[in-house]
């Protein structure tokens, strides 16, 4: 990767400015991905330094800034299980301590471990120009025009998890799952491989009728039967697994 200009505003409305009167302008969170791209950028708009990486624990739930790292998540006790398990799988210690969870997001990865977790959990994400949009409309749809994210808001659940395979450990997703419960449990599946798509059922009692309203398709990585052949075993294990909770 090569930058030819980069900036690092200290106020969002600026940075907004830019990223709209700029058509090359490029957004950097961690940077992870750009590192990994053999291109020029034109113009680079750096988020670090616009106070976005904060984690605020509220009784309702809590709120994540766009440059929070995904280390930061894993460490925080207060976060919930299955967002801390989701980010402990993603490579090494070096790279959750550089990549962000607004950057795992805003990618609308279809192998993203983060966004399955964080659309089990309900979240909603607020953006500087476009306001609160739901995560899972934003898996869908992404969003008309450019924005910056500022952070991500997760109402309080009782209980969540998530599971995954991966043929190696620093590997992406081959299939990956979530399970929230607050009155009801919402079940998000990624990597299937689209991105996360959730249900929300009444009771964990049958896996055999919640793998079925789930689609997997075949890429290069794998067959649509193989993925649904994990999906099923991760879906029995969570099963078990959710049995205990209360």
């Amino acid at each position: 990767m090569k930058i030819k200009e980069i900036i690092n505003p200290s106020d969002i409305q600026d940075a907004y400015e830019q990223l709209v009167s700029r058509k090359n302008a490029t957004l950097m969170g961690g940077g992870i991905f750009l590192r990994l791209q053999r291109r020029t950028i034109p113009f680079v708009i750096d988020l670090s330094n616009l106070g976005l990486n904060s984690i605020e624990i509220t009784s309702t739930g809590f709120t994540i800034g766009a440059m929070v790292t995904l280390r930061q998540i894993e460490t925080n006790a207060s976060i919930p299980d299955g967002l801390r398990a989701c980010v402990r799988q993603i490579a090494g210690v070096a790279v959750r301590n550089m990549a962000t969870v607004g950057g795992s997001v805003m990618g609308r990865y279809p192998f993203s471990d983060v966004l399955t977790a964080l659309v089990s959990l309900n979240a909603t994400l607020h953006f500087h120009k476009k306001g609160a949009v739901p995560i899972a409309q934003f898996a869908d749809n992404g969003l008309d025009e450019p924005d910056i994210l500022l952070n991500i808001c997760v109402p309080k659940v009782k209980n969540s998890l998530f599971a995954v395979y991966k043929p190696v450990y620093t590997d992406f997703s081959l299939v990956n799952l979530s399970i929230s419960k607050e009155e009801k449990y919402t079940i998000s599946m990624g990597a299937t491989p689209k991105h996360a798509t959730s249900i929300t059922v009444e009771s964990l009692s049958d896996s055999h009728a919640v793998l079925d309203q789930f689609d997997f398709e075949t890429d290069r990585r794998a067959s649509a039967e193989y993925r649904r052949a994990l999906a099923k075993v991760l879906l029995e294990d969570a099963f078990e697994e959710a049995k205990v909770w209360k």
